[in-house]
């Protein structure tokens, strides 16, 4: 038990390196913790608002009585989904495997310390998610003191199930990429598959109702009860709440213990075999100087411009780091699906645009483009890719290249990604609603100017205070207080873009992207005059 709780500890203490900051400079730590502490509780309360809002939605369109099914619904997808892609560096290609395993400790216990920090953070999210809507239901509803322990209980069991179904597929998706030449970067495509397929399921679903309010209240109570069938223990979960039912609240709690028992007693099994299956490195043909000379003759090949190949550097080690690729490039693919499923729905007659006063649909036309902002504004491939450099850091501060081109080939990787995506995205919305003239600029300047932000906001962060001495990618990517302050930024001047649209129309959005385009572009050259640092 010592030891599972040692480890356990250095799980969590390695969060936005706590655990180093301690020992290092224990004041530096405490003003880290306190800015940590600060955004998680912004974070946190935006969340936590906009859930109850959601919440109090459905009962005043009738759907209350579906609340708890809602909530364990979706308190069981954000921990899914959030270990889903954390397990690939947490449970299997962790960078200090073999450190971990000469220790003289049970495989079994190494295994349950890191399924232990999955559900951690599992639940942490489920509350989030949860308990605000528990709260809404019991005010609006009512509810008996066994109903009060069920939901209570509900948010400590509900992320079990899904948690080891989202490590099986994790496992399978690593297992399998493991097979090909670039297996990384086929995990990354191969989860950021399933995550767009999901969103698709979903959309299926839940969305393409058209019509109006009571149209969608209608049909909300059948799209609740289709959603129940996929996950049948949420629907035991919810008839235990709303009618006190022991019996049904016994199932599903035992669902959820067997299948995280289920998981242990697999991975325990499985953790050393897949792990040295993805650390065992395969030759892959034969090299000489001969054959590699003779190609690149044959192809044409000419020395790149350091640029060029400082760009290429950056591409091969985004394309090798799934977490990397999918938390940098996620937002971008959301956006174009978002693009396209809007354009489907515009041509099949969904969209109700004909119908509604000409000033209403001028206010959609003004908040969509802060929409797509949203989305390229909150994450970026800049806000790791210079703690990424780790412990080869030494290659690019000693490469005779000057500081301005490395950081502009880590800005330029981004750009490469955001700037086709951003065009293609609000052509297509373009088409699918009718903007006036200035709202058709500010479609497309406005997410030029949040993607400009996150570009060079996070590469200014990341580069002012980096990260080298992380033992999994995940840590610099997920972790890092770059992303946290750029993800937090992001959803700032999103709300702060909304009341500057519903204010002052299209001028006062065009006007506010200039302001943060202008801002971001100066803390770029700053970081330029700066350097790198070591």
């Amino acid at each position: 038990m010592r030891a599972f709780i040692l480890l356990l500890k250095v799980q969590l203490l390695g969060l936005f390196g706590i655990n180093k900051a301690f020992h290092t400079n224990p004041g530096r730590a405490k003003r880290t913790l306190g800015l940590v502490a600060l955004a998680v509780v912004g974070i946190a309360a935006i969340v936590l608002v906009y859930v109850g809002s959601v919440a109090t939605s459905l009962v005043e369109f009738g759907l209350g009585a579906h609340i708890p099914l809602i909530a364990v619904l979706a308190g069981s997808l954000v921990g899914a989904v959030a270990t889903f892609l954390k397990a690939n560096g947490v449970l299997f290609g962790f960078k200090d495997y073999d450190l971990v395993m000469s220790l003289p400790i049970p495989t079994a216990t190494v295994v349950l310390s890191r399924i232990a920090s999955l559900y951690a953070m599992s639940m942490a999210f489920a509350l989030l998610v949860m308990v605000p809507m528990f709260g809404v239901y019991a005010d609006s509803v009512g509810v008996s003191a066994f109903s009060a322990v069920f939901m209570v209980l509900s948010v400590v069991v509900a992320p079990l199930a899904p948690l080891a179904i989202a490590v099986v597929l994790a496992a399978l998706v690593t297992v399998v990429s493991s097979r090909f030449r670039h297996a990384n970067f086929v995990v990354a495509l191969l989860s950021m598959a399933l995550l767009v397929g999901f969103l698709v399921l979903y959309y299926a679903v839940i969305g393409g109702s058209g019509g109006d309010i009571a149209t969608l209240t209608a049909m909300g109570a059948e799209k609740v009860e289709l959603l129940g069938s996929v996950y049948p223990p949420a629907v035991w979960a919810a008839n235990a709440i709303a009618q006190s039912d022991a019996v049904a609240f016994i199932l599903f709690v035992g669902v959820n213990l067997v299948a995280a028992l289920g998981l242990v007693v697999v991975l325990v099994r499985l953790f050393v075999p897949v792990n040295a299956l993805l650390m065992a490195s395969h030759a892959r043909g034969t090299f000489s100087f001969e054959h590699e000379y003779a190609r690149g003759q044959a192809a044409g090949t000419s020395m790149r411009s350091p640029f060029r190949a400082l760009l290429a550097k950056e591409a091969r080690l985004l394309m090798a780091t799934p977490i990397y690729f999918l938390n940098g490039c996620m937002g971008y693919v959301l956006m174009v699906v978002g693009a396209v499923a809007l354009m489907g729905a515009s041509l099949m007659g969904v969209l109700p645009f004909q119908e509604l006063p000409s000033e209403y649909v001028a206010i959609i036309g003004q908040t969509i483009p802060w929409i797509l902002a949203f989305l390229v504004g909150i994450m970026s491939t800049t806000v790791a890719s210079v703690s990424l450099e780790g412990s080869a850091r030494w290659l690019m501060l000693t490469a005779p290249v000057p500081a301005h081109t490395i950081l502009a080939a880590k800005a330029a990787l981004n750009l490469a990604f955001a700037l086709p995506a951003i065009t293609v995205s609000c052509v297509l919305v373009a088409c699918a609603v009718p903007f006036d003239g200035l709202s058709l600029v500010a479609l497309f300047m406005v997410p030029l100017a949040l993607a400009l932000f996150s570009t060079y906001a996070g590469l200014a962060l990341d580069a002012l205070r980096p990260r080298y001495d992380w033992n999994s990618p995940y840590e610099p990517v997920k972790r890092g207080m770059p992303v946290f302050a750029v993800a937090f930024g992001g959803m700032v001047i999103v709300l702060v873009g909304f009341a500057t649209a519903a204010l002052g129309g299209a001028i006062g959005s065009l006007v506010l992207a200039a302001l943060v385009a202008g801002a971001s572009l100066a803390a770029y050259r700053q970081t330029v005059h700066q350097g790198l640092m070591n």
